[in-house]
């Protein structure tokens, strides 16, 4: 398996078929932060994604953060969003994500992993088999570390035609 591969790829995490996800019995899901739900310079979610957080919750999901993000962001989504946040993940490494899973009592079967880097969060998530679905980055505003990570994207997809921008699939 490609570890670099997404298993979904969609425009944003309004645009995943959440219930395609639950006849999967896949009712867990782990979401980014950082342009997966809102830009980097967004220090609150907006009330888009407090509704589908709080319909998805309605819907029988148990819904999870994990971030690379320091303790004081990510708990400030947290308590907003009223979800556990595992922070200063070190995606791709998988500590937080097994940690998600131990402490919830989760099968790896039932969870997906969201985010917008193919480096941290897709990778992370394929090294564990968790489904790893890919969403467009919300902003072009980045951190340094991420910037390095779009340049190695970017080559990566010239090189292997591992995906195509805007050719988004299930």
């Amino acid at each position: 398996m490609n570890l670099l591969k997404p298993n979904v790829y969609q425009k944003d995490v309004f645009s995943i078929n959440y219930d395609n996800l639950m006849k999967k019995k896949i009712n867990n899901l782990f979401f980014d932060i950082d342009n997966t739900i809102v830009s980097t310079k967004e220090n609150v979610p907006s009330k888009k994604i407090i509704t589908l957080f709080d319909n998805l919750k309605k819907d029988g999901f148990n819904i999870f953060i994990i971030t690379n993000a320091l303790k004081k962001r990510a708990e400030r989504f947290q308590d907003i969003l009223n979800v556990k946040t595992y922070y200063f993940s070190l995606k791709p490494l998988s500590r937080n994500y097994i940690k998600i899973i131990k402490d919830n009592g989760l099968k790896i079967e039932e969870c997906a992993a969201i985010g917008d880097q193919i480096y941290t969060d897709i990778k992370g998530a394929n090294k564990l088999g968790i489904l790893s679905i890919l969403v467009d980055p919300i902003s072009k505003e980045e951190f340094i570390t991420t910037k390095i990570n779009r340049i190695k994207e970017k080559r990566l997809f010239k090189k292997t035609k591992l995906l195509k921008k805007g050719e988004y699939y299930e």
